[in-house]
């Protein structure tokens, strides 16, 4: 049974999360914002985990290595390998709360304390809490017609982006023309309103030298297919 826990903690910490609902929000209430970032841990044996972190809508390479265990009171540890740092876990509601240990030399480095559930985790130091989202991937398709941006192009010439891998907490994707920008954007975001407290997942056009969303749809925060047809642009993304 305490190997299940440690598993299952495992299991709960593996996956991106993004903070783009709490930045949003602070920008909203005319607070301090909090720096948009992106983590991310990924499994890499029966006790081990990697975690990145990084800046923006994604994290980049690996920065840490984190090895499991069980301490003799049965509450996990991870250790961070080459350093002289580890967080003791213990259950919390459906989730579980990581305090690093007083001993710890990497405070500066790492928050001091991590909380894990289903959907989010929660990174905390002296100074800042990230609040950051499970991310969702979605994959799909952009169409921007050329006549557009050029008015002597013909109608049914587009530009067309296949392929195109995008997640729902706030993923900005420039729409390019072999490699050229075009000027616009798509983005992906999960967004609850203050007004109703209702959560969709929102797909926007943005003008991007202005940063203003063009237009936008709404659907379910867990559709499986979002998308959007004005013609000029269109874009389709499916639950990936």
């Amino acid at each position: 049974m305490k190997t299940d826990l440690m598993l299952s903690l495992m299991m709960l910490l593996a996956g991106e999360f993004n903070n783009s609902e709490q930045v949003w929000q602070q920008g909203l209430d005319g607070d301090a914002l909090a720096a948009r970032t992106h983590l991310a841990w990924q499994r890499l044996s029966e006790n081990e985990m990697t975690l990145a972190i990084g800046q923006g809508q994604s994290a980049g390479a690996p920065e840490w290595v984190f090895e499991f265990r069980l301490a003799d009171n049965g509450k996990p540890v991870s250790d961070l390998r080459g350093h002289d740092c580890a967080y003791v876990w213990s259950t919390d509601g459906e989730g579980y709360l990581g305090a690093m240990t007083e001993t710890s030399a990497c405070a500066d480095a790492l928050p001091t304390s991590w909380q894990i559930d289903q959907e989010w985790l929660v990174a905390c130091d002296d100074n800042d809490k990230v609040k950051a989202r499970r991310v969702t991937y979605y994959k799909g398709w952009i169409a921007l017609s050329r006549q557009h941006l050029d008015e002597t192009a013909e109608a049914d010439d587009y530009i067309f982006l296949s392929d195109v891998r995008s997640h729902d907490e706030g993923f900005i994707t420039p729409i390019l023309d072999d490699g050229e920008e075009t000027g616009y954007a798509v983005e992906l975001a999960r967004l609850t309103y203050q007004n109703t407290r209702t959560s969709v997942l929102k797909l926007g056009i943005i003008e991007e030298a202005t940063g203003k969303t063009l237009a936008y749809s709404w659907a379910n925060p867990h559709a499986k297919r979002v998308g959007i047809n004005l013609r000029w642009v269109q874009c389709g993304f499916t639950l990936d």
